[in-house]
């Protein structure tokens, strides 16, 4: 019987293969790994041998694997004439992956025109990235970046025994994982293998039978097996002949990877049913159990195949693999389990619905955590046999345009365009002519786990809520008959960077709330707002411990950090990370609103102007003032990592003068105000990839996205940091604010000694 369903090397850990290539064997030997993507030439370790896997990635290197590792490896141009970047010359070597990349929608720059090739590759942009690669699109992702997108990543296996988090830079170590495990993954709405769109394929239970060493009628070269014979090269293994196992072809002919198989006899719970396998949890962690449509399936006392009895597959149901004493499957028996939900939690005794035990495992938006991270409006789950609380707390607010194919018989309901289906009786019953939802009305809805609405919260159940007011104005309307209306509407900036649209109560459009931390109040379903900040707690940021002064951060925190303007302005707004606080002394002035848990922990924060995000930062290379009578005036002629602009002030004129670096508020592309940045009296005698080292052994953080500008005489140009650790310039630094408070080096000046 063929052997391809479960395959797992009992090494360390097993890979956790959500989705992906049926029978791919799991494994997590970083060598077998590294030998993969070398013999793919997507990624092949240093002439010395080493693998150097705790080596970070840049962007540009990770631009490179991305492209290599994609059905457009081979459209690669060998010389460009035009920069794909301010800050990536035509001739730099990364140039044509970076091109290539950006013009398939791979990757972006940075709104600045910049790419910053030399700054280490984050964990949720290279998700991003590869969920590009399998086809995924933002509207698979959801609005919460980046969990959005780390979420759906660890749904289908991408970040399996991958440690980085959220906000995490990436070594060597973590781009082989991550690669490695996007070959095991399906693309989107496919069962075919990954490898597939990059000239590869995978066979299954393949016994390599011989090659010209063993038996001299096999052809010099090549590999007989029981599928055929294939084209091998010198490196190919000849201690795997007589194995069973999976291997990878290139073209149809040539053999580039043999994984052998291992297998071993388990129960498995369900934790969800892909169309081509089981996703399953055992022993505090989730695996892929593939199996042959035609294995005998024991349900209950029937005898059935796999391929009838998987249709009917709940989570929580038992799967019991039974082998013979060659390892084969010989029959699995299913015994059907038990899930309670969806609940959609409203208080804190969302538990006494679901009989929760104390000692359960929490998993929330796929993370896991603790009980205390569910919050208030999150949808749950309960699987005993799993022992597990599943969490989601997607929603999504907007407006109530039509049900289909009615209101008396609704399936499904389109809110701000996007339609939803419907998955409890309570959303039914709140969204259909029995409830007192009507069309035109703000509505947020609450998604279960497969996306479909298990609950809704109107906006006059909403006692409030607080963000940063974005936009108001007035939007039409049209329902499925074709009705038409119009609403007045508010935009608010939650604090995990999503926007929400409110039906508002009047035209706030000249309100002198915008641009600030509003609260937002519903009455008769329409929104009201008004300005509101919540102080009283202050205190140094210390990101390990994970503590503002002596208040604790929940597992999973929002932090969203504004510049607060006037009304006839455009506000400024940048979500933030823990990491970034860390070590600055935040005072009550400094935080505009805050909200914690039941243990006290903070879950929300919103700062004023605290990180410096909400900037851009660049150097004034000419500032002309006037200052005629009563009549003041400025223009500033800048650079931002290597792109010049002009900035009129019109009547305002501010105290910079050229060859000064500066910080710039951006909003809606164009400058709104320009400030001096503070120059570092240290001497700058080091340069890591991180941090600048004065004489006195001090170390100053570097910004992620620093400027390192050459000066030669009066002209300026972007240099990258690897460039500074030659030792040849004389370093000048410039920094935010007090870099004892959290402040960090945003421009560096660099001249030839």
């Amino acid at each position: 019987m063929k052997t391809y369903g479960v395959k797992i090397l009992t090494l360390a850990l097993c890979f956790l293969m959500l989705s992906g290539i049926s029978g791919f064997a799991a494994t997590s030997n970083e060598t077998e790994i590294a030998e993969l993507l070398a013999k793919l030439s997507i990624m092949n370790g240093y002439p010395d041998g080493e693998l150097r896997l705790e080596q970070a990635v840049t962007r540009a290197e990770f631009s490179k694997v991305t492209i290599v590792a994609s059905p457009y490896k081979n459209q690669v141009a060998s010389s460009m004439a035009v920069s794909p970047f301010s800050d990536v010359n035509y001739s730099h070597w990364a140039a044509p992956y970076v091109k290539l990349a950006v013009s398939k929608g791979l990757v972006t720059g940075y709104p600045d025109s910049t790419f910053r090739p030399d700054r280490t590759v984050l964990l949720e942009e290279a998700v991003t990235i590869y969920l590009k690669l399998l086809g995924y699109t933002n509207d698979d992702f959801g609005y919460s970046w980046p969990y959005g997108q780390v979420g759906l990543g660890r749904n289908i296996g991408l970040l399996d025994n991958i440690s980085a988090e959220t906000g995490s830079e990436l070594s060597r170590r973590d781009v082989m994982r991550l690669t490695y495990n996007l070959l095991t993954c399906s693309p989107k709405g496919s069962t075919a293998d990954y490898l597939e769109s990059i000239q590869y394929k995978l066979a299954e239970d393949v016994v390599l039978i011989a090659t010209n060493a063993e038996d001299s009628a096999v052809n010099p070269g090549r590999v007989a097996t029981s599928v055929g014979t294939y084209k091998i090269d010198e490196g190919f293994n000849h201690d795997h002949i007589g194995m069973r196992g999976d291997v990878v072809l290139k073209n149809g002919d040539t053999l580039v990877c043999f994984i052998p198989y291992e297998q071993s006899v388990e129960e498995y719970v369900v934790y969800s049913r892909l169309d081509a396998a089981i996703v399953t949890y055992q022993n505090g962690s989730m695996s892929r159990l593939d199996l042959e449509d035609g294995t005998t399936a024991y349900v209950g006392t029937q005898a059935t195949t796999y391929a009838s009895a998987k249709q009917n597959l709940e989570m929580g149901d038992v799967v019991s693999v039974v082998r013979d004493e060659g390892g084969s499957v010989e029959y699995i028996t299913i015994r059907s389990g038990k899930v309670t939900g969806p609940v959609v939690v409203r208080d804190k005794n969302w538990h006494q619905a679901l009989s929760v035990s104390e000692d359960i495992t929490v998993m929330r938006d796929g993370v896991k955590c603790t009980a205390d991270a569910i919050q208030i409006y999150d949808v749950v789950y309960y699987s005993p046999d799993l022992n597990m609380v599943l969490s989601y707390s997607k929603r999504v607010t907007g407006i109530y345009e039509s049900a289909s194919p009615n209101k008396d018989q609704l399936t499904q309901v389109t809110i701000s365009g996007v339609t939803y289906g419907i998955e409890s009786a309570e959303a039914f019953q709140a969204l259909s002519s029995s409830g007192s939802i009507q069309y035109g009305d703000t509505v947020t809805v609450l998604l279960g786990k497969d996306g479909d609405i298990a609950g809704v919260v109107t906006a006059g159940e909403k006692s409030s809520v607080v963000g940063f007011f974005s936009t108001a104005g007035v939007k039409n309307y049209e329902t499925a008959t074709g009705e038409s209306y119009s609403n007045y509407y508010v935009e608010i900036i939650g604090t995990d960077g999503s926007s929400f649209q409110y039906a508002a109560k009047r035209d706030y459009s000249d309100s002198t709330a915008l641009n600030q931390v509003v609260r937002v109040t519903f009455s008769n379903g329409l929104a009201s707002v008004s300005s509101y900040n919540k102080t009283g707690i202050s205190g140094r940021v210390d990101a390990s411990a994970r503590l503002l002064g002596n208040v604790p951060f929940a597992d999973v925190v929002h932090i969203l950090d504004v510049v607060e303007t006037s009304s006839t302005e455009i506000g400024s707004y940048a979500p933030a990370f823990l990491q970034q606080l860390d070590r600055m002394h935040i005072g009550e002035s400094n935080i505009l609103y805050y909200e914690t848990n039941a243990k006290g922990e903070i879950t929300d924060l919103i700062l004023n102007d605290m990180t410096g995000e909400c900037y851009a930062y660049g150097i004034v290379t000419k500032a002309v003032t006037s200052n005629v009578g009563m009549h003041v005036s400025g223009s500033y002629t800048y650079d931002i990592a290597g792109v010049s602009g002009i900035f009129s002030a019109g009547s305002t004129s501010y105290p910079v003068s050229g060859g000064q670096p500066v910080m710039l508020r951006m909003a809606g592309g164009r400058v709104q105000s320009l400030k001096a940045l503070s120059k570092l009296s240290a001497n700058i005698i080091g340069v890591t990839d991180s941090t600048l080292k004065s004489s006195t052994g001090q170390s100053y953080r570097l910004s992620d996205d620093v400027a390192i500008y050459h000066k030669r005489s009066y002209d300026y140009t972007i240099i990258p940091l690897s460039e500074l650790q030659s030792g040849s310039y004389k370093i000048t630094a410039y920094h935010d604010k007090d870099i004892n408070s959290g402040g960090r080096i945003r421009v560096v000046v660099a001249e030839l000694k």
